[in-house]
């Protein structure tokens, strides 16, 4: 039984490395299309932490978004890993961008790595706009009304499931997670979530994903995150605190002190296959293709190539898009 279950899991590696490929060998034509159209606007700032590794991704999430958003001020995040090139191809493909170096982003006193730094920019930010995280790895297909709709009134949103449609109160919550025996930072944070100050204020807590959330304008404050932070690690431990995913659950636990925040209506927005939608993707509004997920079937690539054929070409590029087009359809 074992020896199966080994074979099936090497079958599915491989598979998920070849869709991979196929992924970057079609993704690098984004860097083909014409400026992409939007109408700049100072109250809503579009945020993104973006890589050398990860532009190409980039570049279809934000063309997408924009299609299907149309405003605002978009700000690319430099996780240190931008070369000149990188930054050429972002001031040509999107007008106005504006480029900020995570390394000079301070996190006074809490977690230092590139996600937190992402969580001070946005503080930064909230003072004078509405903030959208964009992760690199998402996918825009339909008008995003529900997105204009928050930002018009000022209301936090996370993309989530439907497991956890509603704001949950945390003590009901600390029942579910304790069962879990999962010891991930998020989940040991939330089994001690009754027990903070932060939320004797107020005890809902919007649980999603930070991988595309709104942040209000005027939503926090340097007290507030770093009063929460240093509380949870307080009662979990600064080691724990300090580890992949804390930023996460500080980012929810500051949007669910917004006013009226709520999770995004699933699976309409979605985080692929987390869980499994039964309804096909192209009929979604908007997908976060996650890591874990994101090659395990040809989705992201389908949609992806879509993002690229809406886009206008440059010149020298449309003589050679007819061929990479049939090559694309003819991949299954």
């Amino acid at each position: 039984m074992k020896k199966g279950k080994d074979m099936l899991d090497k079958i599915r590696a491989v598979k998920e490395r070849i869709e991979r490929f196929r992924f970057q060998s079609q993704a690098h034509q984004i860097r083909s299309i014409q400026p992409i159209q939007y109408t700049p606007d100072p109250n809503v700032a579009i945020l993104t932490m973006v890589g050398h590794d990860t532009l190409n991704m980039y570049l279809i999430a934000v063309a997408s978004f924009m299609r299907q958003f149309g405003y605002g001020t978009i700000e690319v995040l430099d996780d240190g890993t931008l070369d000149d090139d990188d930054i050429a191809v972002l001031t040509r493909i999107i007008p106005l961008v504006r480029i900020t170096k995570a390394c000079d982003i301070e996190t006074h006193g809490c977690p230092t790595y590139s996600s937190w730094k992402r969580l001070f920019r946005v503080l930064q930010l909230v003072e004078n706009a509405y903030v959208i995280q964009l992760d690199s790895d998402i996918v825009a297909m339909k008008p995003l009304t529900e997105i204009h709709e928050k930002v018009k009134h000022n209301h936090g949103f996370a993309a989530g499931s439907a497991a956890w449609p509603e704001p949950v109160d945390v003590h009901f919550l600390d029942g579910i997670v304790k069962q879990w025996n999962n010891n991930h930072v998020q989940s040991c944070a939330e089994r001690i979530f009754k027990h903070l100050d932060y939320f004797k204020g107020g005890t809902r807590y919007l649980r999603g994903c930070a991988g595309f959330c709104g942040y209000p304008k005027g939503s926090f404050n340097l007290d507030q995150i770093c009063a929460l932070s240093n509380e949870i690690a307080s009662h979990i431990g600064a080691e724990k605190w300090a580890s992949w995913g804390s930023e996460q659950t500080a980012t929810l636990c500051l949007l669910s002190k917004s006013e009226k925040p709520s999770i995004l209506p699933w699976p309409h927005y979605q985080n692929f296959l987390f869980p499994t939608s039964n309804e096909p993707t192209d009929a979604m509004k908007l997908i976060h293709f996650i890591g874990s997920n994101r090659f395990k079937r040809n989705d992201y690539r389908k949609l992806a190539q879509q993002v690229i054929n809406n886009q206008p070409m440059c010149p020298e590029a449309q003589r050679s898009a007819p061929l990479l087009n049939r090559i694309s359809n003819a991949l299954p």
